[in-house]
């Protein structure tokens, strides 16, 4: 997607001048707009929307939320400059979109198959410093991220049945360039780039028989099981990490109570995201089967072998810079302490 220009961003600076509020100092009742890459009416941006209601609710008034679906003002991959300019207030991006900003977004972003729980990718980030990483990589930028969210494990539909990573071999599969894609090619899967837009159709015409996209929820709103009838839920491939992320010079000026009632909130708005998806989920399993989708389960066995394989690819990524190599080192370490690899 092509991004804004120089003088695209500052007509749309001073378009939004007027509107957008002037963030000087704690005591100021200030109006946040925020944009998510979710589209209007889905699960997830109405649990966005249920975030900005609570932040309003519980600071009072102090401050109020505008929940923005993704493109409402400018595209997903944009978010984050549009904030650094002051055209935004506020993101709720998918991290890993950043990568090309710095690599560390990559690894904190969506470590694949490192997490097949969203509870441990929690556990990771508030508990064992990952949270502090996102920070450390968001701040050379000006922006601070109030906390981390996930939405679930995303499932892999395919067209032909995969039991087990040796499956994977000669799968074509739609996956976007960069770790996923040297993961499952490590197991002789052929990765194929193609936009979102061309994905079901590449999926009708057998170009592709598989594709990295969401939770199983998710997958069936854009009807893929029409025509994928083998899907590996629960999945392992992906569990991705979302923040919320403002302006450090806001955040800063924030009083810390404020700042500590933003940072439950976000953790909330995480756990309501996950249990709406893990809910949906399950539904739609219960459909799908009914529908004649085999759901394939891969044991824990091969769960650890899949994980296994993508620690050489962690490891790679890890090379790129000292934030890398620390976000790899500490996940890996993580994932030890709970036995999921040697």
């Amino acid at each position: 997607m092509k991004l804004f220009s120089r003088s695209t961003y500052a007509s749309l600076a001073i378009a939004l001048a007027a509107t957008l509020p002037t963030q000087a100092t704690a005591d100021q009742p200030q109006t946040w707009r925020v944009q998510s890459l979710w589209q209007s009416g889905t699960v997830t941006q109405l649990a966005f929307e249920r975030w900005a209601k609570d932040v309003t609710q519980k600071t009072n008034g102090k401050i109020k939320v505008t929940p923005l679906p993704t493109g409402a003002i400018v595209g997903p991959n944009e978010t984050f400059d549009a904030v650094a300019r002051g055209i935004l207030n506020g993101q709720h991006p998918a991290t890993v979109y950043w990568s090309g900003k710095n690599p560390a977004f990559a690894v904190l972003g969506d470590l694949n198959a490192a997490y097949d729980d969203p509870k441990l990718a929690y556990e990771y980030f508030y508990e064992h410093g990952g949270l502090e990483l996102l920070r450390e990589a968001y701040k050379p930028y000006g922006l601070y991220p109030i906390g981390a969210v996930w939405w679930g494990a995303e499932s892999l539909p395919t067209t032909r049945k995969v039991a087990s990573p040796e499956d994977l071999a000669g799968l074509k599969i739609r996956l976007p360039q960069g770790m996923s894609s040297d993961l499952f090619a490590s197991f002789k899967a052929v990765p194929i780039n193609l936009p979102g837009s061309e994905v079901f159709s590449a999926l009708d015409s057998g170009t592709i028989e598989s594709t990295d996209w969401g939770t199983l929820s998710m997958n069936e709103e854009l009807g893929f099981h029409d025509i994928a009838k083998f899907v590996i839920y629960p999945g392992i491939h992906s569990t991705p990490t979302g923040d919320v992320s403002i302006p450090l010079k806001v955040w800063d000026k924030l009083d810390p109570e404020t700042q500590k009632i933003l940072e439950q909130s976000v953790k909330d708005f995480g756990q309501d995201l996950v249990a709406k998806l893990q809910e949906a989920d399950a539904a739609v399993a219960q459909t799908l089967k009914a529908r004649g989708v085999q759901i394939i389960d891969w044991s824990a066995d091969d769960r650890k072998k899949f994980r296994t394989a993508a620690i050489a690819i962690w490891q790679k990524y890890g090379e790129k810079n000292d934030l890398s190599r620390r976000a790899v080192d500490g996940q890996v370490k993580f994932l030890r302490s709970k036995g999921l690899i040697e």
